[in-house]
């Protein structure tokens, strides 16, 4: 997150005599990381989100700076207990649900959350809302329940990671609920989002992805028109992390290029080693081109008995929520010619 101003009126000097400043910058090097690389969110667990979660608790003027820094990093929403206590938090009608408050039940302190000022530092946001066994009997999360909880918090969010594979949604609720209408995509109230990390259907609920949006990961592996319209339908975007589709061809390339109409992206086919591989009749590279195909390699147990899927899959999560996925190592894709040169060079 960018640092709170010391000069801000609203931040209160927690420590008595001490400036503000020391302790803004003792909660900078908290959640800062020694190669600037910020995970998308802190895991409950993390030793950065308990610390924030313990100052929050010392004073009203301690809550007021750590909190901000709490919910601007530690947003790691990996069940759908965490999902319905965070809901509740931002006011939101859980209806008759086991975490629903009781009647007259004391909730957020609305002074307190108000005065420090929390959906303005929402900024960062894992959403990933599955039924496991610590969540025991809880309902599932349904797709109205994300819809309705990114439209209060994206006006300010500037990363998102959001998988809907755990997201409860019958047919009859899609249709009922028309998401792709403009009213309903979350993606477009979201005009400062730049980084969304996003799983394989997010394209059949949301049509239009964000409009300033400048780093993709999705984990698709098809050419299908809802993908691709999805992958270029602003040109914004600089980076663009897929699973490398397994059919393909020399057109799909081509695609690419007469799709894009941006300034230069950089798009980054995932696969293990052995299955990357230049389809044949590739166009040949140019210094001006506008789109650069990369391949990046997911490594694959000694033993190589995993699926390469989900190995893929897991690998785009993984360093995508721990915010190293744009800097991963890729190497260009070679073009045909430079293949067939290789082919016809005379063995040492």
């Amino acid at each position: 997150m960018q640092p709170l101003a010391a000069s801000d009126a609203r931040i209160p000097n927690a420590f008595g005599s001490l400036p503000v400043e020391l302790f803004l910058n003792i909660l900078d090097q908290l959640v800062g990381t020694r190669d600037g690389q910020l995970p998308v969110a802190y895991e409950p667990s993390h030793p950065t989100t308990k610390a924030l979660r313990a100052l929050t608790l010392v004073s009203k003027t301690a809550y007021l700076c750590a909190s901000r820094y709490l919910y601007a990093n530690c947003l790691y929403l990996n069940d759908v207990t965490r999902h319905y206590y965070f809901r509740r938090t931002l006011g939101l009608d859980l209806g008759h649900h086991p975490l629903a408050l009781e009647y007259s039940q004391a909730g957020r302190n609305e002074e307190l959350f108000n005065e420090a000022d929390i959906p303005r530092h929402v900024v960062s946001l894992f959403i990933s809302p599955i039924r496991g066994d610590s969540c025991g009997m809880m309902p599932r999360v349904r797709l109205p329940q994300v819809i309705d909880l990114c439209l209060t918090v994206g006006s300010t969010l500037k990363r998102l990671a959001i998988d809907f594979n755990p997201v409860y949604v019958p047919a009859s609720e899609q249709v009922l609920m028309k998401p792709y209408c403009l009213s309903r995509n979350i993606f477009l109230h979201m005009p400062n989002l730049e980084e969304l990390v996003c799983s394989y259907d997010t394209s059949d609920y949301f049509r239009y992805p964000p409009p300033n949006l400048k780093r993709l990961a999705i984990t698709a592996n098809d050419m299908g028109p809802l993908h691709l319209d999805f992958y270029f339908m602003v040109s914004s975007l600089e980076t663009l992390f897929i699973l490398r589709p397994k059919t393909l061809k020399a057109k799909h390339i081509d695609e690419f290029f007469n799709r894009y109409n941006g300034r230069h992206i950089d798009i980054v086919l995932v696969d293990v080693n052995s299955s990357h591989r230049t389809p044949q009749f590739t166009r040949d590279w140019k210094q001006d081109d506008r789109v650069t195909i990369w391949e990046a390699d997911v490594p694959k147990s000694f033993y190589g008995d995993d699926d390469d899927l989900i190995l893929c899959d897991e690998w785009i999560w993984t360093h995508g929520v721990k915010g190293d996925l744009w800097d991963q190592d890729k190497r260009r894709m070679r073009s045909w010619s430079e293949i067939e040169r290789l082919l016809a060079e005379p063995a040492l």
